[in-house]
């Protein structure tokens, strides 16, 4: 339901206070994590850069990539998921 939210092509002013919501929540959370974790989950998911185009960039190994990736996820997921029983009423 939270993604059908997320996601919707259609507007309302309670679809839009909770992508507002989500996307605060999302900043926030990622201004926690370390540097070098967020620069890749943001290049990865919100630029569009495959892990090669960061490494070939950065100088940092694809294994390393994933992996930073990967606690970056573990975070958001964590802290996103209080949002998420909020607003689904869990």
């Amino acid at each position: 339901a939270f993604r059908e939210i997320l996601l919707a092509d259609f507007n309302t002013p309670e679809t839009e206070h909770l992508r507002q919501l989500f996307w605060e929540e999302l900043f926030a959370a990622l201004e926690e994590l370390p540097e070098a974790q967020r620069d890749v989950f943001v290049r990865n998911e919100l630029d569009g850069e495959t892990f090669q185009q960061i490494s070939d960039s950065t100088g940092v190994n694809i294994k390393t990539l994933i992996s930073r990736k990967r606690y970056a996820v573990m975070h958001l997921r964590e802290r996103l998921e209080e949002l998420y029983g909020e607003l689904m009423g869990y």
